[in-house]
């Protein structure tokens, strides 16, 4: 999409999974891709650079706000700007093994770190460097899990919905939108071996099929698009169906 051509983007989580089809797809459209993960990306990072323009690694813990503020010195450093953030970094620890009543303390604060924590560090790092340009597309990367207030996972997404009504809210001002996706099932994820009951909710959707990156990239690059100038605090539900009524 034309109006991705030469924007910096900032993923977050960017090293495997959605994170890295994310960094790939932005750069095939022509996006500088920053892609930042608590481990090394480097192999994520050649593999987008191959597709569109130059492309960087930079390691970061979005729970420590020092590493996420070294995260943006890079990014300016090397590009000169921020135009995108995409707060896809989150953290499941096999969340269908604990309800509430049994989860551990050390899941449940690690889960919140990284799912809520991290989303803010980066959240108020960048909104200063969109401000400066006069121009910010934020989009946080929820779950349908968040229909579930069962476990960690499901609460904490839940808990980011809400929190981009709020950011939305008091940046709109400021030309920056803020959004969620809320993705299904995905394919990526190797979903069947994962999820219990994967058969029977795959026959539910009605459209047939469990979700790709393709699918929420189409969204994620619509609402970072000119076209989507008006659109903010919205979250986004991309299940193929499955939740409609």
């Amino acid at each position: 999409m034309g109006d991705l051509a030469g924007r910096v983007v900032i993923i977050t989580g960017a090293r495997r999974g959605l994170g890295r089809d994310f960094a790939k797809l932005f750069a095939a459209d022509g996006a500088h891709v920053v892609l930042a993960d608590i481990q090394d990306a480097s192999a994520a990072t050649q593999a987008a650079s191959e597709t569109g323009p130059r492309c960087i690694a930079v390691q970061t813990d979005v729970t420590d706000r020092a590493s996420v503020d070294a995260l943006m010195a890079a990014t300016l450093a090397e590009f000169g700007r921020l135009d995108v953030l995409i707060n896809n970094a989150a953290l499941w620890r096999e969340p269908e093994s604990y309800g509430i009543l049994d989860c551990p303390l050390d899941v449940w604060n690690a889960t919140w770190a990284v799912n809520l924590t991290g989303v803010l560090n980066c959240y108020q790092a960048a909104v200063p460097l969109m401000r400066e340009g006069g121009f910010g597309r934020i989009i946080n990367v929820s779950s349908t899990a968040s229909a579930t207030g069962s476990n960690s996972y499901g609460l904490s997404k839940c808990a980011l919905e809400l929190m981009t009504s709020g950011m939305a809210r008091e940046v709109g001002k400021d030309a920056i939108t803020v959004n969620s996706i809320v993705p299904g099932i995905c394919a990526f994820s190797g979903a069947k071996g994962q999820l219990p009951g994967f058969d029977q909710i795959l026959a539910r959707i009605p459209l047939g099929r469990v979700g790709s990156s393709q699918d929420l990239y189409a969204a994620m690059a619509y609402l970072c698009s000119d076209a989507a100038g008006w659109v903010t605090g919205e979250n986004m539900v991309l299940d193929g169906g499955l939740s409609t009524r």
